[in-house]
């Protein structure tokens, strides 16, 4: 029982939500089973873990049925039965909290029983709620599609014949959302695909690109962001599209909402960060001030919390301009802001980074062997810092046990993406051949560093080339 779909449930709620679920089993409209409100009763004693002894089958079964013998089928059919309860219990929760939809649901209601004095009640308070909603985004566009709907079915129901403008309304909404939605999923295809292995079909011709720009984007700022995104990922070379986007969200950020805000400057942010592994350093500026911006402003904080990528971005951005003094303080202010799950995780590593930077190398292996690798990207981030460590200490033999074992793991990854997979095996080769590099091929291999496309510490490769370089001159 401890292990099982009822107790798992009954572990993701916090004490305001179980109340309510009891609640909800104890109503007749929602379960017409008493033994069901016994049994969570029953449970309720031993939360929040619920992995007591008290937990176990035929504890349970004594518990709804007293002085009864254990049948293990009718437990089995109590506890899925009540398990399904919960389920309809989180999508009553749900349905409850999507106010705008319920307005909708009640306005069509309203229009097919002919009660008009209320429906027109109910059309003022949709107009609030509407009006309420900050920023243009897809689920406004969303929103007042359903609403036009709503209003054009209540229209046909009065049989006038005259004009109104609710279908005309409804179609200029589905314009707008399709647009939205499409090119919304169309760029996190294409940035997720840079990240992890796999092909994404966009079916987003040029026509359709033509059209949306003759349309003028619906006059709507956030839909035209996103087809400057959608450039910008698409011909990625072209570095126009980049700089358009920073103008548009200069000028636009106070018309969009911060939910859709926080996207557009991720994929702004995780545009710079691939120009970065392709060596164009300029971006490094351009990313760090983008990710102040967007901590500063709260754009990046999420329920009261800083993501612990974006902590351990800055902090890495801002070591590669050395601004070692200015890091300190940002990772003693912004450390307590992180999740509690990956707190610790973050403020070691990127401790270990700055120790690293400022050549306490001891102090950062410390940190680093107080990293949980669970995440791809600290593992990659480690591994390189730690070679790098190595190289810096003259360990040579544990510097070539590390490339060598980081190499079959990279190329038995079938989970990173192909692109990102090549950056740190390209790191791996470009190192080895630094160690064991051949007289007659220096100057070979200097131009492999500096001209390679995908490359993580480009700089600090060329600066571990010339130190050798000169050892053998």
């Amino acid at each position: 029982m401890k292990k099982s779909k009822l107790a798992s449930a009954l572990r993701t709620m916090d004490d305001k939500e179980l109340a309510a679920l009891s609640l909800f089993v104890a109503s007749p409209y929602f379960n017409q089973k008493e033994e069901l409100s016994r049994f969570l009763r029953h449970l309720l004693k031993f939360q929040p873990d619920f992995r007591a002894k008290g937990m176990e089958k035929r504890a349970c079964f004594k518990a709804v049925f007293p002085g009864r013998e254990f049948d293990d089928k009718q437990f089995r059919y109590m506890s899925s039965n009540l398990y399904k309860l919960v389920e309809k219990f989180w999508v009553a929760e749900r349905q409850g909290a999507e106010i705008i939809r319920n307005e909708t649901l009640l306005m069509d209601c309203l229009s097919d029983r002919q009660l008009n004095k209320s429906y027109r009640q109910s059309r003022r308070r949709m107009e609030k709620y509407m009006q309420e909603e900050k920023g243009r985004r897809s689920q406004y566009f969303f929103h007042r599609l359903q609403l036009s709907e709503v209003e054009e079915r209540h229209f046909e129901r009065q049989r006038l014949r005259r004009y109104d403008a609710s279908i005309q309304q409804a179609a200029d909404h589905l314009d707008c959302y399709y647009h939205l939605r499409k090119l919304q999923f169309a760029c996190a295809m294409l940035d997720r695909q840079t990240i992890i292995k796999g092909d994404y079909e966009l079916n987003i011709s040029g026509h359709w690109l033509a059209h949306l720009q003759g349309q003028h984007f619906f006059e709507e700022p956030i839909i035209e962001l996103y087809f400057t995104i959608l450039q910008a990922l698409m011909d990625e070379e072209n570095q126009t599209h980049f700089g358009r986007l920073q103008g548009m969200l200069t000028h636009h950020s106070a018309d969009i909402p911060k939910e859709s805000l926080k996207d557009i400057y991720l994929f702004a942010i995780n545009y710079c960060a691939r120009k970065i592994r392709q060596g164009q350093e300029v971006y490094i500026e351009k990313a760090l001030q983008l990710y102040l911006e967007g901590i500063e402003s709260e754009i990046l904080i999420d329920g009261g919390y800083l993501s612990p990528w974006a902590f351990t971005n800055v902090v890495k951005l801002a070591l590669r301009l050395q601004r070692y003094q200015w890091i300190e303080p940002f990772i003693q202010q912004y450390a307590p802001a992180l999740p509690e799950a990956f707190r610790e995780n973050a403020l070691h590593y990127n401790l270990a980074e700055l120790y690293y930077y400022t050549r306490s190398f001891e102090k950062a292996q410390e940190h680093l062997n107080r990293v949980a690798y669970s995440d791809l990207n600290y593992y990659l981030g480690a591994r390189v810092m730690l070679a790098k460590i190595y190289y810096e200490k003259g360990e040579i033999d544990p510097l070539l046990s590390l490339l060598a074992a980081f190499t079959i793991f990279l190329k038995r990854n079938k989970l990173i993406s192909a692109a990102l997979k090549q950056t740190f095996l390209n790191f791996c080769d470009l190192l080895f051949q630094i160690l064991r590099g051949k007289r007659g091929r220096w100057k070979k291999l200097e131009e492999k560093i500096r001209t390679t496309h995908l490359l993580t510490d480009r700089a600090w490769l060329l600066s571990a080339f010339e130190e050798r370089y000169k050892l053998f001159q």
